[in-house]
């Protein structure tokens, strides 16, 4: 009886184990046929108003410093050409740059955690999560060295001006790891991107390298061409999140 019952039992088991490889086949033929646009989708659905609350303040905080930026300009001398935004970030209203810098920040970390949401799995959206946290960090960093130029004890630069250049290839790398990743699911959107990382490095250089004359009109462009990254990625967040709310 004992070996008569033991032989269904080693078939059924190596049945199982021959099916095995089918299942595992089937398995990673639908991963394959999964889009990235279903993915986003799928992980959307963990924490929608939270994603939302992120896309939200996304919009709302990489719009921040030109408002700051002109409301300052009401309430001082300001020139657009000659003066720079850390012009604004001194005297007795320095608190406006300042702010929004800050409220800047605070997106820049609602990116990154509605980011961490919506984690693909690749190593690159990973880069670009800490990609928006070092902003986060290197921005509130500036706002709060409100010296900037030559005004070392040294001769040298200052703290402020050793800052801003951390801001280059993170704006750089940023819109262009985004466009990378979402250039199959949202290629208006990726095409944004890489526009926004083109004109920031060429604006931004052409600001290290200009006269005072023109310097702070150039700084005040390279600014406005991040827009082309924060804003739509936000948004595109934002409607991901109001999809599955």
């Amino acid at each position: 009886m004992k070996s008569g019952s033991s032989r269904p039992a080693a078939a059924q088991s190596a049945s199982r184990r021959n099916d095995d490889p089918e299942k595992d086949q089937r398995a990673k033929t639908l991963k394959r046929m999964t889009t990235p646009a279903q993915t986003f989708a799928d992980n959307a659905r963990t924490a929608p108003h939270l994603l939302m609350f992120c896309g939200i303040l996304g919009v709302i905080g990489s719009l921040a410093p030109c408002a700051a930026m002109v409301w300052a300009s009401l309430v001082t001398d300001h020139s657009f050409l000659a003066d720079t935004v850390s012009d604004l970030g001194r005297g007795p209203n320095r608190f406006i740059m300042d702010t929004g810098f800050y409220i800047n920040a605070a997106s820049l970390i609602a990116l990154a955690i509605g980011s961490t949401l919506l984690h693909p799995g690749s190593k690159r959206w990973t880069i670009l999560v800490l990609c928006f946290t070092c902003l986060a960090l290197l921005i509130v960093a500036i706002g709060l060295w409100d010296d900037f130029g030559q005004t070392a004890p040294d001769g040298g630069m200052s703290v402020h001006t050793k800052l801003t250049f951390g801001l280059g290839p993170l704006y750089l790398g940023g819109p262009l790891l985004a466009a990378s990743i979402l250039r199959d699911s949202e290629p208006g959107k990726a095409k944004l991107f890489v526009a926004a990382a083109i004109l920031w490095i060429l604006f931004a250089a052409a600001f290290k390298l200009a006269p005072d004359g023109i310097d702070g009109g150039l700084e005040k462009i390279a600014i406005a061409a991040t827009l082309l990254w924060t804003v739509p990625f936000a948004w595109w967040m934002l409607a991901l999140a109001r999809q599955e709310a």
